[in-house]
């Protein structure tokens, strides 16, 4: 007999103990008592025991890594938390709540991205815009907001370490090229071919840890709806915007990769008589340093602020003022917004081409192994991830100085 069988055994006893009432012996209260400590110990083993395995079964393979640990959860994050069987195994343990002083752990490992993958349609909008139908009315779409990890590219990695190519520059030398009449021909007219330079750079990433935790009671842990909130609204936002800052300004120590604010390579467009114009500079500077057409522009909120706070000579808003509708942009270009962004600065380009690798897919856990969790009937909920960072054309993103002071 399995621990897990012994656990059911043991369960079933102290519910025939328990349906005696009033009744049981003073033998009865002393089995019963020796039952609540060997089934809390037991849950704890199994738990630990299915935790192992299911961080074992990852480990064997990379196909089980980049999928649900279940390979059954779906939806947001919270969603793909409480369909686990880590979490089905800890309701099903205790159906009615947690015990005060029960060992709890709840591995829910590898269940997915800690972004909810759309599927996404973007006719309209250079930036990665999802439309959503609203409910009862027709033709009429709503846009969910922009982010910033939106315009980057979400991929995986098998490696804590690789060494990858920075692309710095490109000698273009596509041609019409004409039919060989002999073989002593030196140029395209003659029938060579011609052969484009890449300028590279060797660059070396590893893989970085992202976590985030909080302290949940353990009413909250036993209420599904409440749980599924609390980890889509605070551990999602708060890890996300861990992601975001290092991508945006990671400082490039032996703590964080460097982020684009910190990576050599990009372009530097300097103010120019005013925020707008300075912009259609950068726009024009892409276009013609690295062949680029920009996907979107991000600034901070206070910058976004003062394009739409901007009024012509009579003092009217430019363009629809607040009365617009749709996506805002400028000069055709999505805006989005990032509060890690410095204010009076911005960042225009490509983002599509930075990469952001998962190694190890989320996970989730809960334990009171920690501090006298136990004893205030407190759990910590941690969610954590590992993943690389590369920017593989810093040409096609520009730095711009959106402030006149100099």
């Amino acid at each position: 007999m399995n621990k897990k069988e012994l656990l059911l055994q043991k369960i079933a006893r102290a519910k025939e103990l328990a349906a005696r009432g009033e009744d049981l012996t003073s033998a009865d209260i002393a089995e019963a008592n020796k039952l609540s400590d060997e089934i809390a110990t037991l849950k704890f083993e199994v738990n630990s025991a299915e935790a192992t395995a299911r961080q074992l079964s990852g480990l064997a393979g990379s196909a089980g890594r980049h999928t649900s640990g279940d390979g059954e959860a779906s939806g947001t994050l919270g969603q793909r938390f409480i369909g686990s069987s880590a979490y089905k195994s800890f309701r099903e343990a205790n159906p009615h709540g947690v015990a005060k002083g029960t060992p709890i752990n709840i591995a829910a490992k590898s269940i997915g991205e800690l972004r909810m993958k759309d599927n996404t349609i973007n006719t309209v909008d250079q930036g990665n815009v999802l439309p959503v139908r609203l409910p009862g009315i027709d033709d009429l779409t709503y846009r969910r907001p922009t982010t910033f990890l939106d315009l980057i590219t979400i991929g995986t990695a098998t490696s804590a370490s690789l060494q990858y190519r920075q692309l710095v520059s490109i000698t273009n030398n596509a041609g019409v090229v004409g039919e060989a009449r002999t073989t002593t021909g030196t140029n395209k007219a003659g029938g060579l071919k011609p052969l484009s330079t890449l300028t590279t750079q060797t660059k070396n990433v590893t893989a970085f840890t992202y976590a985030d935790g909080v302290e949940i009671t353990n009413q909250e842990l036993s209420d599904d709806g409440a749980l599924v909130t609390l980890i889509d609204s605070v551990l999602t936002q708060n890890v996300n915007l861990e992601k975001e800052r290092v991508v945006l300004s990671g400082a490039g120590t032996d703590d964080e990769p460097a982020g684009i604010l910190n990576t050599d390579g990009t372009l530097l467009q300097n103010f120019n008589n005013d925020m707008v114009t300075t912009l259609r500079k950068a726009k024009t500077l892409l276009a013609t340093s690295s062949n680029t057409v920009a996907q979107a522009v991000v600034l901070n909120p206070e910058d976004d602020e003062a394009l739409d706070l901007l009024k012509d000579d009579n003092g009217q808003f430019y363009g629809a003022g607040p009365f617009a509708s749709g996506p805002a942009t400028i000069w055709g270009i999505p805006r989005v917004t990032s509060q890690i962004v410095p204010a009076g600065t911005a960042i225009m380009g490509d983002f599509s081409q930075i990469q952001l690798l998962e190694l190890e897919p989320l996970s989730v856990l809960a334990f009171n192994q920690h501090k006298d969790y136990a004893q205030r009937n407190l759990t910590y909920l941690r969610a954590e991830t590992r993943a690389l960072q590369l920017i593989r054309q810093p040409a096609k993103l520009a730095i711009i100085d959106l402030s006149d002071e100099s």
